[in-house]
């Protein structure tokens, strides 16, 4: 299990079952009926009913967390807080640094009110690709993705959030800027990529390589590495030949739906999938990894879905032995 030079590792990292949430812009826009702009999640923050409701769907996963005694990774309103996002939508400097800080003080508020010793809640800011995180779009070098990402990165790590997690992203030289930013300020950051067909980056890359490939760039820069906004359909191809990268990846939140990201933005209505079928693949991989301690899901997913995942996960832990343990 990889672990922090702390005194106070984060949960997941200690072996601790952490639960994250699951597609909570999906959740706002179709079944809250809230309309935001470019997905920016941040922009629902002033707004006093959506704020409520963003707060109901963060209890809603804390109350499957205290009945399964497991941890709650508390993020998700950052996503898109970064720059060229805020101007997009007229913030200033300033005013978007404020958001920032307001979303690390939403959650730190849960986690004070709720945390317990058997179901400890970290929160995270989240760090979302420059662009559309399902086209690949102009690619970044690391230094042009490390300059862009540092500022976001620093109001987080100064409004007190415990670490960063990059969530969705396609492009390996971004995501190590996204790393070598976090090193710099020393805040523990997590990568996350979005996975296409066939187990790989949109880009192309096979999984496998984009985390060596980080890695190698970052001497082991990220705590850890995650899929997420991918079915398990999609993202199985990327295991059929696992190797010590796999140990490296600690947590899984997959989409509800096996339906192409393209589709998915195109349908206009909400794609839930089935989940307990969701939690019962889940259950495989937990099977397989013993190693994987964060669970959640990313679009079409809510409490339901993560509330089946854990089931199912920690059902699989207590009755079977892994297939496969991974080695570093």
């Amino acid at each position: 299990m990889p672990t922090l030079a702390s005194t106070n590792p984060l949960p997941q990292l200690t072996g601790k079952l952490c639960l994250t949430e699951g597609g909570i812009e999906t959740y706002m826009q179709y079944k809250k009926g809230h309309a935001f702009r470019h997905f920016c999640l941040f922009d629902l923050m002033d707004r006093p009913e959506a704020r409520a409701d963003l707060r109901t769907y963060h209890e809603d996963l804390i109350k499957v967390a205290l009945k399964h005694k497991v941890g709650a990774i508390l993020d998700g309103v950052h996503y898109r807080t970064s720059r060229d996002w805020g101007e997009l939508l007229g913030y200033s400097k300033q005013g978007l640094k404020e958001v920032v800080i307001q979303g690390i003080e939403f959650y730190k508020d849960l986690a004070r009110q709720y945390q317990t010793a058997d179901s400890p809640m970290p929160v995270s800011g989240v760090v979302g690709p420059r662009g559309d995180a399902y086209k690949v779009g102009r690619i970044m070098s690391a230094d042009e993705a490390e300059d862009y990402h540092a500022e976001q990165l620093e109001t987080m790590k100064q409004a007190g959030a415990d670490f960063a997690t990059a969530l969705t992203f396609s492009q390996v030289d971004e995501a190590i800027g996204v790393v070598r930013a976090a090193q710099a300020i020393d805040l523990p950051v997590v990568v996350s990529f979005a996975l296409g067909a066939g187990g790989r980056l949109k880009t192309g890359v096979d999984l496998s390589d984009a985390i060596e490939t980080v890695d190698e760039a970052t001497g082991n820069g990220p705590v850890y590495f995650m899929i997420n906004c991918t079915h398990p359909v999609d993202f199985a191809p990327a295991f059929k030949a696992p190797g010590p990268w796999v140990k490296r990846l600690c947590g899984l939140r997959p989409n509800a739906s096996s339906l192409a990201h393209g589709v998915l933005c195109q349908l206009g209505h909400l794609e839930e999938g089935n989940p307990v079928e969701l939690g019962q693949q889940m259950a495989d991989m937990a099977r397989r990894f013993s190693h994987i301690t964060v669970w959640g899901g990313c679009c079409g997913t809510d409490a339901v879905h993560v509330d089946e995942i854990a089931k199912a996960v920690l059902s699989a832990r207590k009755t079977d032995q892994p297939e496969f343990a991974a080695t570093g």
